[in-house]
């Protein structure tokens, strides 16, 4: 049956050849109204030279797939890993090869999990079951691609009619080269990784959805765009209640709504056959799929900024976005609350009147404010109401309280901010004026609550103002490191990604470099390799040790003369200073002067 498919789909494929080419020439005669685009792919680059690992890992799972390694690996800031390629004729020709990787997929997935997916991918252009496998693979996304960019009515409606023929004939081989591709994720990582990796999935996507939207579209409505970008998002995969949320999604994967072009089995079905072909195995010990990467906080931070570049936005951290968003979006509330009281005459149309009347029993005065319809079949309209006007008017109570320096919007990963009080706690204006509008006494006890903070101000900001700075964060990553550099004693320069850190040689550094440079190695080189084989949250603690975050650098100033020496000048917000200098023989890991102009902006010049 799967042979005489194959023949009708060749056959339907040729004929396909000449609609395609009826449908090209008929766009051509439509008036172009899509301008055209640079061709670039978009993401980050990752070389071979840059990313030797990666590159060998990648070319290892093609020659298992039986197929050919790409020409390009790409980062790219999306939930997704894939294998595309440039054809033509309706995918018979086949150019350049590319595949994508999701930084997200590299933060959440393990790196057996990562080569689950990445075989996968790979497996639709294997060759190894039957080669019309990956040939009509190749012909569906093409025929898809045409379809969907047609314009012209005369040529649309035919093309399209054939091609929802050609999907419904190759349907069942599609599925089958689907089938292939999880076995070969099976083979590869073993059945349970695979199986595992389907559910976290779904998870991972819905938790890049969150941060987007709850997060980074916050700041964007205000022109800012969150600094360390991927950093964030594992921020809000590690908060205890976005886990309970992702393992819930992971436990129970939706399936996703797919279009008719779309060749996947049902999730449920994928997951059900790889587990029924798991047996023992040990657990997944590989470690997190970030490591597949040389330097990946380095990668990670050169593409947030190419993902910005030409945005207009101004970078700002995500604890500075939230505080504005959710400021703002009290305002917004409160101003309807109190032009609606306002247009309907109710004196006075501020936040203690609304509570006045409440107190006073006047709640349909408040209630008939907003024209509402139950939102489920077991609230009523009074229902619906209290909960409108409830979350209007703690918002207008928040805004009062943010505009009186009596509390404040703080980052919360759960979030995504929660309103806290001078002292820190945290408090939620919209619950109790839920329980107001149900019960005047509730009122008398807001109504207490919001003067008690005019009593509290004063005494506790002077306590905060007393109160020790927080400890700055320790660093967790690598992005860059030079050796040898003198000055103060310092012999090695590292950039984290939470701010710059200089070393002073240990007796044992010392004697390292010296046999490297008896043996001919590189005096710098052994110092850097050195650095790395600790962790940066250990050596900044280390008492031969200097770490600044950078918030507390006030500048630095990098010079280079034209005899090939440089100097770095190093001022802190306290007023201490380093002035440090090398050669250009000096070793180099990774590419830390835009790293560090990333991260300090106007506060880093050159000479």
């Amino acid at each position: 049956m799967r042979t005489l498919r194959a023949a009708l789909a060749v056959m339907f494929l040729a004929v396909a050849y000449v609609l395609a080419a009826f449908a090209l020439v008929g766009q051509q005669m439509a008036p172009r109204r899509r301008p055209r685009t640079s061709g670039d792919p978009g993401g980050l680059v990752l070389t071979e030279q840059d990313q030797p690992g990666l590159w060998a890992e990648v070319r290892d799972l093609a020659a298992t797939a039986g197929t050919r390694a790409p020409d390009e690996i790409r980062l790219v800031p999306e939930v997704n890993a894939a294998v595309s390629e440039e054809t033509s004729l309706l995918g018979l020709r086949t150019g350049t090869r590319r595949m994508f990787l999701g930084v997200p997929l590299l933060q959440g997935l393990s790196r057996n999990q990562l080569h689950a997916v990445l075989a996968h991918e790979l497996g639709h252009h294997s060759t190894s079951h039957t080669r019309l496998g990956a040939l009509i693979h190749r012909s569906r996304l093409a025929i898809a691609e045409v379809a969907a960019g047609l314009s012209n009515p005369l040529v649309k409606r035919p093309f399209r009619t054939y091609a929802r023929l050609f999907f419904s004939l190759t349907g069942p081989l599609a599925h089958a080269h689907e089938i292939d591709a999880d076995k070969l994720s099976a083979t590869v990582a073993g059945p349970r990784t695979a199986a595992i990796t389907l559910r976290t999935l779904p998870a991972l996507d819905a938790a890049w959805h969150i941060y987007l939207e709850q997060y980074v579209e916050a700041g964007t409505h205000y022109g800012l765009r969150p600094t360390r970008f991927f950093d964030n998002f594992s921020n809000l995969m590690s908060d205890p209640e976005r886990l309970e949320e992702l393992a819930r999604i992971s436990a129970a994967p939706p399936e996703s709504k797919t279009s008719a072009y779309d060749s996947h089995p049902p999730l449920s079905e994928r997951i059900e056959r790889l587990e029924a072909m798991a047996s023992a195995e040990e657990a997944d010990k590989s470690g997190n799929a970030a490591s597949i990467l040389r330097y990946p906080s380095q990668n990670f931070l050169a593409l947030e900024d190419k993902t910005f570049a030409g945005s207009g936005l101004t970078p700002a951290p995500m604890a500075e976005i939230v505080s504005v968003a959710g400021a703002r979006a009290a305002a917004i509330n409160a101003e309807a609350l109190l032009n609606a009281m306002q247009e309907n005459q109710i004196v006075p149309a501020t936040v203690r009147g609304a509570l006045d009347l409440i107190a006073s029993g006047n709640l349909d005065t408040l209630l008939d404010l907003v024209e509402v319809e139950s939102t489920t079949p077991e609230d009523d309209t009074a229902t619906t109401k209290r909960r409108v006007i409830a979350r209007l008017l703690g918002a207008a109570i928040a805004h009062e309280l943010v505009g009186e320096d009596k509390a404040r919007y703080e980052l919360s990963w759960a979030g995504p901010w929660r309103l806290v009080d001078i002292a820190g706690q945290e408090v939620d204006p919209e619950d109790l004026a839920y329980e107001a509008l149900g019960s005047p006494g509730y009122a008398a006890a807001l109504r207490a609550w919001v003067h008690q903070l005019d009593a509290q101000v004063d005494n506790e900001a002077q306590a905060q103002t007393a109160a020790e700075v927080p400890a700055p964060m320790p660093p967790d990553g690598y992005i860059g490191a030079l050796a040898p550099i003198s000055g103060d004693g310092f012999r090695t320069l590292l950039v984290t990604d939470t701010g710059l850190m200089l070393l002073k040689p240990s007796g044992s550094d010392r004697l390292a470099t010296g046999l490297a440079s008896v043996t001919s190695g590189s005096p710098g080189r052994k110092l850097i390799q050195r650095a790395l084989d600790r962790s940066p949250a250990e050596l900044a603690t280390a008492s031969n040790a200097a770490y600044v975050p950078w918030d507390e650098i006030r500048a630095l100033h990098l010079k280079q003369s034209s005899s090939g020496r440089r100097s770095a000048d190093i001022t802190t917000a306290a007023g201490k200073g380093w002035s440090l200098r090398w050669t250009n023989a000096a070793e180099v890991e990774g590419h830390i002067w835009p790293a560090v102009d990333h991260y300090l902006g106007r506060r880093f010049t050159v000479d």
